[in-house]
């Protein structure tokens, strides 16, 4: 869901449409099963992201059905994607998908507990995050060694839905808490340079400050 005024939200999609008859499918099966799927303005801007850092390896946690991975996928040809999915049968209908999408190469999708999961990945100059937003702090915890320095990683819904900005409402409710808390740290941590985006239901992206290894 987005917070952002509905007519600059159509306004958006009529901008950015999604063109791929795949992508389109999936994205109508989850907004018919009442999947979160990620809204395509936040993801032209991750395909931005992308093409400035060029990574070899992209890094997900929230594989859902699989949009995001296909589309961060096509976006960036020469890469292989790492995505994370902790429910069997949402990892299940990704795997279809991305036989479906001709990716199953270049997709590795890792079905289990992102803390078991995240430590054998591979370091990256990119990492996206969109699973439990009450486990970012964990998450973070997890991604970030494998972030190497002058890398960006990326967290979706972090401004959820605007009820974040209501102080009362977000501390009487445990996930409202943990994401504004998990806020003030990515805000004041000193090794990350962090800018948040009122685009789709907020995201946060925090670069890791140092010179990177190579260029790719």
């Amino acid at each position: 869901m987005s917070f952002i005024d509905k007519m600059v939200e159509e306004y958006l999609d009529q901008l950015m449409p999604v063109d791929d008859p795949l992508l389109q499918q999936i994205q109508q099966e989850g907004l018919r099963d009442e999947v979160p799927i990620i809204q395509v303005p936040s993801l032209k801007l991750l395909e931005i992201l992308l093409n400035i850092l060029n990574p070899k390896e992209i890094i997900e946690l929230g594989t859902a059905i699989g949009f995001s991975a296909i589309w961060l996928a096509k976006a960036l040809p020469n890469s292989v994607v790492h995505t994370v999915e902790r429910k069997a049968v949402m990892a299940e209908r990704a795997r279809e998908n991305i036989l479906k999408a001709g990716l199953s190469g270049r997709i590795i999708l890792h079905q289990g507990e992102a803390v078991s999961i995240l430590p054998t990945l591979p370091k990256t100059k990119f990492i996206f995050i969109d699973a439990a937003k009450g486990k970012y702090q964990e998450f973070f915890d997890l991604a970030f060694p494998l972030l190497e320095p002058g890398g960006v990683i990326v967290f979706d819904n972090v401004l959820f839905r605007g009820y974040i900005a209501d102080e009362e409402l977000a501390m009487s409710k445990p996930m409202l808490r943990k994401i504004r808390r998990f806020n003030d740290f990515i805000a004041n941590n000193g090794e990350i340079k962090t800018s948040f985006i009122p685009i789709g239901d907020g995201m946060a992206i925090c670069y890791k400050q140092g010179h990177p290894s190579s260029t790719r």
